[in-house]
């Protein structure tokens, strides 16, 4: 006990410090490869997502516009390789080479029937460079997450997987919003939306989950959103359907404006009905069914047209 409250102090006086110093440059700090392995943490006290991300990933930490940031460097780690949803990079691997700066994305609620409560934290790595500055356009930012259970102990780390994978642009990865996808069960909807300067943006709309301690996409649904363009573009909502106990079925609803240069990316199932016609509005609904280990769409989408 009495090292866990030297600790706590030592680090509630980093995080005054570091709120001074905002304006230098910014160095790394080596880490042990412990920080990308399972282990035992305990946040005690009242939960801050901040507090549990540097234990998490105990680097040299700042504040950049208000926000922390944490700079580390790890020679001993096992570089785990991953897939970027841009699809530009070669081989992408983490840590990366440079060093790492790691960025809390958001906290998120939960309770069980039980009453039993948990947080769960996002959070982003980008590559380490000393003004902070996340610059690559075609870039994801590479997503992680951690969950925690809230114990007599304090909030103790149950799950925690740091690299899931990149999204985003400019080494930013989108906020994960929660679905809840059975009893208890709960998934996570990133969406992943990136384009040329000038050009339409097209979303994918990824589910992450946790599958045996560890989360992963479970499902990836292409072109669901098309925006920055003035002659078409359209939006989506995801829902599930049913009532499984666990991995219900999703569904995604797809509204917009099209013209006839969408025909690549439209839901096949609506070519027929916009063939000769150069514009008009439409609905497609689109329906995906677990099968064990990944959600796929099940059947055609319900389409419409004006």
């Amino acid at each position: 006990m009495k090292y866990l409250l030297l600790s706590l102090l030592s680090l509630t006086l980093s995080l005054g410090t570091i709120a001074q110093s905002t304006d230098e440059e910014m160095k790394t700090k080596e880490v042990n490869d412990s920080i990308l392995q399972a282990r035992n943490l305990v946040v005690p006290g009242t939960f801050n997502a901040e507090r549990a991300l540097i234990q998490l990933f105990p680097g040299r930490f700042y504040q950049r516009d208000k926000k922390l940031v944490i700079n580390w460097t790890c020679s001993s780690c096992k570089a785990i390789a991953y897939e970027d949803a841009n699809g530009d990079m070669t081989d992408p691997k983490f840590p990366f080479e440079n060093g790492v700066a790691t960025r809390l994305i958001n906290e998120m609620d939960f309770r069980d029937a039980s009453g039993k409560a948990y947080k769960v934290i996002s959070f982003n790595h980008s590559e380490f460079d000393a003004d902070g500055l996340q610059m690559v356009r075609f870039q994801g930012g590479v997503l992680g997450l951690a969950k925690f259970v809230l114990t007599d102990e304090g909030w103790k780390l149950r799950m925690f997987t740091p690299v899931i994978g990149g999204f985003g642009s400019f080494s930013q990865a989108p906020a994960p919003k929660p679905l809840q996808i059975g009893e208890d069960q709960y998934a996570f909807v990133v969406r992943h939306s990136n384009g040329a300067g000038g050009d339409a943006y097209y979303a994918t709309s990824y589910l992450v989950a946790g599958i045996n301690g560890v989360y992963k996409v479970i499902m990836s649904a292409p072109d669901v959103e098309k925006t920055n363009d003035p002659a078409s573009g359209w939006t989506y909502s995801i829902a599930t359907d049913g009532d499984k106990k666990q991995f219900r079925d999703i569904v995604i609803t797809i509204k917009g404006t099209w013209v006839q240069d969408d025909a690549e990316v439209l839901p096949k199932e609506l070519l027929p009905l916009i063939k000769g016609k150069a514009k008009g509005q439409f609905t497609a609904i689109q329906k995906f069914v677990y099968n064990g280990r990944y959600y796929t769409q099940q059947g055609a989408a319900t389409v419409s047209v004006k």
